[in-house]
């Protein structure tokens, strides 16, 4: 018997005779296998209008805290609920702009470049103007410093390249001072500042470039060095950080970020760049958003592809940094972040239906409170997670020519999936130029057997595997099984 696997997903090499995968969609990489990724199931009410941003933080009596933006107000979580701390007259975020959001003490920190910084204490009732003084895309803590970038003010208007920086253990003052350590720098290369990554030192990416902000004696304050000269992100939220874990989309393509913001690894290159830049919206790249799960090792990105209504995010790319693994989810969304779930009591529990009508599992994260995980935000603008039913999948092989020079009858095959139903069809044709045949949808004999009866030159095998399902390991077929046919 022979198996070709279910291996790597290679979308940007030739199908015939890859490596790899031609294409997977709505499963998630495992070792030897690929494994099923649960349905969304919203957990909350849902926000006004479309999601900008969001957070999850613990405050100082270790309560795990939600917040969200949307165009016109800020939100914090009770419960299941989304609960308005806005500002009174509420925001104006512009429709290409998102809201980004940091962690200060005991503070939430939120900024969107149409409105000044705001800040809430955690614990109170709305948010208030951190400073008038200025307005700005990004925000980030460095050190004792809360630092902001790519700012507006009414002395130099829009400054792109802009770094502008608290004094020292305090996020209200910005009055710059030597003694205290508030200033601006204006950077000279890498183009707009996409991205504030906060830490003991900070990395300011930009679009084309990197430069690390490195904390030195007064009366400097900062060092700036241009650490990755070719490196940024193509859009705002194309940046995904977890401790020192930094992923970027780049115009080149995908990039892991290491040493401390001086070495760039490529980790997309010759598996799945070419494929993302030619499927990205890149009209409305900045509806897309990333996030770091390190319980599962993997990263995601949502965006607009191809097909997309209105701009909205349609796929998600998943990259597993563990196996070097990629593969693709395709469904809208408005927003990917770490959310926490809620700590529900077998009471609360009510309100999610009946012990036989849950969908989630009684193990997810969801139900604990506690424990950040990969979130979205769906289209109805309410957020929740991937972890109800399996979703359906569809995996295609790689071409193969069975017999160089001939065309092959395939009279049977087995898919092997642990648990589940699989319905799979055989892609076809006869030259390199020409388009594939996709054959009907088969259904299996009381031996395991699917019968197709083909006859071609080049074959695929794509099967779509649904129900409660847990690994999709390959397809096997027996010599006796592959017949050669004639030359062509």
């Amino acid at each position: 018997m022979t198996v070709l696997p279910f291996s790597e997903w290679l979308p940007d090499t030739a199908p015939l005779g890859s490596p790899g995968l031609v294409s997977v969609k709505n499963a998630l990489p495992g070792l030897n296998s690929y494994k099923p990724i649960g349905a969304f199931t919203a957990q909350s009410t849902a926000l006004d209008t479309r999601p900008r941003g969001a957070i999850t933080v613990r405050d100082n009596d270790g309560i795990v805290r939600q917040f969200a933006g949307d165009t016109s107000k800020l939100y914090e979580r009770v419960g299941t609920t989304w609960t308005d701390r806005s500002i009174a007259g509420g925001y104006n975020t512009d429709t290409e702009e998102i809201i980004e959001m940091v962690q200060w003490k005991n503070k939430v920190i939120s900024t969107n470049f149409s409105d000044f910084p705001q800040q809430v204490t955690l614990g109170a009732a709305t948010f208030s103007n951190l400073s008038t003084d200025f307005r700005a895309k990004h925000v980030g803590v460095v050190g004792d410093f809360l630092v902001f970038a790519n700012t507006f003010d009414t002395t130099d208007d829009a400054q792109s390249s802009r770094v502008r920086r608290s004094a020292i253990n305090d996020e209200t003052d910005y009055t710059v001072s030597q003694e205290t350590g508030a200033d601006f720098v204006d950077l000279q290369t890498g183009g707009r500042i996409q991205r504030v990554i906060g830490g003991e030192f900070g990395l300011i990416v930009s679009e084309t470039a990197i430069h690390r902000m490195t904390q030195v004696s007064s009366p400097e304050w900062f060092q700036f060095d241009r650490t990755l000269p070719e490196v940024g992100a193509l859009a705002s939220g194309a940046v995904a950080q977890w401790g020192d874990r930094i992923y970027t989309w780049t115009e080149q393509g995908f990039y892991q970020i290491l040493g401390g913001g001086t070495q760039a690894l490529p980790i997309g290159a010759n598996k799945v760049d070419t494929f993302a830049r030619n499927d990205l919206d890149a009209a409305n790249r900045i509806r897309i958003s990333s996030v770091v799960d390190p319980k599962a090792g993997r990263v995601y990105w949502a965006y607009p592809g191809a097909g997309n209504t209105d701009g909205r995010p349609n796929k998600i790319l998943v990259y597993d940094y563990n196996l070097q693994r990629w593969s693709l989810i395709e469904i809208d969304v408005e927003l990917i972040w770490r959310a926490g779930g809620s700590a529900f009591t077998l009471e609360d529990l009510d309100s999610e239906g009946t012990l036989e009508t849950i969908t989630v599992s009684f193990d997810s994260e969801r139900w604990k409170g506690d424990a950040p995980q990969f979130a979205v935000f769906g289209t109805d603008f309410k957020d929740g997670f991937f972890d109800g039913s399996p979703m359906t999948a569809e995996i295609d092989t790689q071409e193969t020519e069975f017999f160089e020079g001939h065309k092959s009858k395939v009279n049977g095959f087995r898919v092997l999936v642990d648990g589940g139903s699989v319905s799979p069809q055989v892609i076809t044709r006869n030259d390199q130029a020409d388009a594939v045949t996709v054959g009907s949808a088969l259904t299996k004999n009381v031996s395991g057997q699917y019968r197709p009866r083909t006859n071609a030159r080049y074959h695929r095998f794509r099967s779509t595997i649904s129900g409660d399902w847990t690994e999709a390991i390959g397809v096997q077929y027996d010599r006796e099984d592959i017949v050669q046919g004639a030359r062509r």
